[in-house]
């Protein structure tokens, strides 16, 4: 056998060139990932229409770099290089022009040799007084911020700035030790006072000026920690700041309890915090939101929704999920609104089934007439005030498996509780994100149960907007508040879903269900 050759027909007259590499270790390499595709697609528990990693373990899988520019929504991700037997942090880069039908692009940033970092670790974009997009980033192991730009029409390519390193972690023993450090860094040019300001965040989120990105003077704390609104052990991490109607929102995670956000109002390099709100809870795992603002002027995030895979499940040899795309928004009293976008109806397969229920008498359950485990469920419910009511969602046949989503008026929370979504349970899972806290009681722990602060208006109907990913569940209630899990499934039946009432009966103004089209084709 002759493993080292290169053979090209060209035709006279025709544009037809066939090339053949036969070489042995190529061959080896092009089986080994369609059997790793195959493995990978085999999943049970692998989303069809939730962005994922298109290969390998993914940890972390921030979102970062988000920008919608000449059509395309651009994102980036962190992925694990492992090459050189090293394993070292880069950004990968998806595109779309729907937010769910996703092209891969070269990276967005990576190292190369003579480069400052060692790795990519999180930043985000943002657009020069010229009108050019750059990028700021943390460089893992030089302990300094750094920034990127790119002048090609596609973005396929990005140019790491000359003026680098913006921001250096003060030395130990200086004066400024401690004040700040170089750590997740977010950018934006302010065209008011004609500067670019960079806040650097960590355990302190330390604010920046600069006028010409080269030379940047340090201001002081961004958030007012006598105001913060957090635990005394949180950190401001993964930092996304940016105008939503008339306000100045930030949105960021604690390595501890993950996503949450101020609204408020940035005047005179001061950040004044008007409200403070929770994305994740103890139990969900919503992590690391990055923004941007496309051409209709939405505010849109995704985050990082971090597995919990027992020890049980195979390993398939890959992790790394995204959000669905969300829509902020404020309502007319000053309060976050968060939906899905409308371009979700787009992956919609059918036209959707209407049921025809009623009531759901107390102490019953109603299964739906479809079922399935990637579904979109849009459901108005009217209960009482003293006892919750919901849908069930993943549930087998003989009932042995079921994740229950509930309003409990009393508590007023929106409840996702999961102790029973598989049979190898109880199921529980921990109450942290990355860092377990342990100065407070309940955190550090488990959980059966995630538990988000909701409550209906007097008079108001429960709007329920879920959507369901194979182990993903998110829900939409009435715009106002949104909960991310995951959930693992493990008999072939549990694609059933019912509406359930407790000790009052419930009225349904209305359900509709579709079944969902994959997106994810790599």
């Amino acid at each position: 056998m002759i493993k080292n050759t290169i053979l090209c027909i060209c035709l006279l007259g025709s544009s037809v060139c066939y090339a053949q590499y036969d070489k042995q270790d190529n061959a080896d390499l092009i089986n080994k990932t369609r059997k790793l595709r195959q493995l990978i697609s085999s999943d049970p528990h692998r989303p069809i229409y939730h962005f994922a990693s298109p290969e390998g373990i993914a940890m972390p899988f921030d979102p970062n770099g988000g920008i919608y520019w000449k059509g395309k929504y651009h994102l980036g991700f962190i992925y694990q290089s492992l090459e050189n037997g090293k394993r070292e942090h880069f950004w990968g880069h998806a595109v779309t022009k729907d937010l769910f039908h996703w092209t891969l692009y070269p990276d967005m940033l990576d190292v190369k040799p003579g480069d400052i970092e060692r790795g990519i670790f999180s930043g985000g974009t943002f657009m020069s007084r010229e009108g050019v997009p750059h990028i700021v980033y943390h460089g893992e192991g030089s302990n300094t911020n750094l920034i990127a730009y790119s002048k090609d029409n596609d973005l396929r390519k990005w140019t790491k700035f000359e003026g680098n390193p913006v921001v250096i972690t003060p030395a130990k023993g200086s004066a400024m030790e401690g004040k700040y450090r170089a750590w997740d860094p977010e950018c934006w040019y302010d065209k008011k006072s004609d500067h670019y300001y960079q806040i650097s965040g960590g355990d302190v989120a330390g604010l920046f000026k600069s006028k010409d990105m080269y030379k940047w003077d340090y201001i002081g704390d961004f958030v007012d920690k006598k105001n913060n609104k957090l635990y005394e052990y949180e950190d401001i991490s993964c930092p996304d700041f940016f105008k939503i109607g008339d306000k100045d929102m930030l949105v960021f995670i604690s390595h501890h309890l993950g996503a949450q956000y101020y609204i408020g109002k940035f005047d005179n390099d001061k950040y004044t915090i008007e409200q403070h709100g929770r994305m994740n809870w103890p139990g969900g795992t919503f992590f690391a939101p990055e923004q941007l603002v496309d051409d209709k002027g939405r505010n849109i995030i995704w985050g990082w929704v971090m597995e919990r895979k027992a020890a049980y499940l195979p390993n398939y040899q890959w992790s790394g999920i995204m959000s669905m795309p969300r829509v902020l928004s404020l309502a007319a009293d000053g309060s976050l609104e968060i939906n899905p976008p409308e371009e979700v109806k787009n992956i919609r397969l059918d036209g959707g089934v209407k049921e025809k229920i009623n009531t759901i008498p107390a102490n019953t359950e109603k299964a739906l007439s479809i079922q399935g485990t990637s579904m979109e469920i849009k459901v108005d419910l009217k209960g009482s005030d003293k006892s919750p009511y919901g849908i069930k969602v993943f549930t087998s046949l003989d009932g042995k498996e079921e994740t229950v989503i509930k309003y409990d008026p009393v508590s007023k929370e929106i409840i996702i509780d999961f102790v029973k979504s598989s049979v190898q349970g109880p199921v529980e899972m921990v109450t942290h994100c990355i860092f377990e806290p342990k100065q407070i009681e309940g955190y550090g722990k488990t959980t059966s149960q995630q538990r988000a602060p909701f409550e209906l208006k007097k008079g108001e109907s429960l709007k329920l907007n879920i959507f369901i990913d194979r182990s993903i569940i998110e829900v939409f209630a009435n715009g106002r508040q949104c909960v991310t899990q995951v959930v693992y499934p493990t008999l072939p039946s549990s694609s059933q879903v019912k509406l359930f009432a407790t000790k009052d009966a419930v009225t349904v103004n209305s359900a509709e269900l579709w079944q969902m089209s994959e997106t994810n084709a790599y």
